[in-house]
């Protein structure tokens, strides 16, 4: 039964981001139905971070919200690598970890 679902999760993941690559690249419709289907992935991909980000530490949610903010100022900065990204946001997490377990 697991097994099931963790298939039927797959799929209707796969769906919910293949979809909209299929529709945006063949519909030929209005310019609002166009921009709709182009900030879809954006939208998903926010909705899930972000509750993501807050519930990283159940006691203390300053950790998430640090290193997801580390982690969109490194990406604003142009031509900084993924692993840099990654590497600023875990250390910014472990740093305000470690401070809320001092103070």
């Amino acid at each position: 039964m697991t097994m099931l679902i963790i298939i039927g999760m797959a799929v209707i993941t796969f769906l919910f981001r293949f979809v909209p690559l299929l529709l945006t690249n063949r519909t030929n419709g209005s310019s609002k139905v166009q921009a709709l289907l182009e900030y879809l992935p954006i939208a998903v991909l926010s909705a899930l971070t972000v509750p993501g980000i807050i519930q990283v530490d159940p006691d203390v949610n300053l950790v998430g919200i640090a290193a997801g903010t580390v982690a969109v100022i490194l990406v604003l900065i142009r031509k900084i690598p993924l692993l840099l990204v990654i590497l600023g946001s875990v250390s910014a997490a472990i740093l305000v970890k470690m401070l809320t377990l001092y103070f």
